[in-house]
């Protein structure tokens, strides 16, 4: 019985961990939406965006894509905000 305590805590640890990673890559929507209207409402009608369907590979190609074409206009789109863009995308836009 005394052997089957730690086993039990381990098992409970490692059951816990995606729970850590999942809490750790949730997204603000509300910030997320915010960031998609913002920054790409600079160049693209939103309702054009929003209509397209594209899986979450894509939808981090294309917005590198986008925050390349704003290093030369400026500055790139944050990491951050660019990782909030793709949530938003892959969660809303065509549906």
């Amino acid at each position: 019985m005394k052997n089957s305590i730690p086993v039990l805590i381990a098992l409970l640890a490692l059951a816990l961990v995606p729970l850590t990673v999942m809490a750790e890559e949730m997204v603000d929507m509300e910030a997320a939406r915010v960031a998609f209207e913002t920054t790409c409402s600079k160049c693209h009608d939103l309702q054009r965006s929003l209509a397209r369907s594209k899986d979450l590979e894509t939808w981090e190609k294309t917005v590198g894509r986008m925050s390349e074409y704003h290093k030369r206009f400026g500055a790139p789109i944050p990491e951050e905000d660019q990782k909030a863009i793709v949530q938003y995308l892959v969660e809303n836009a065509g549906k």
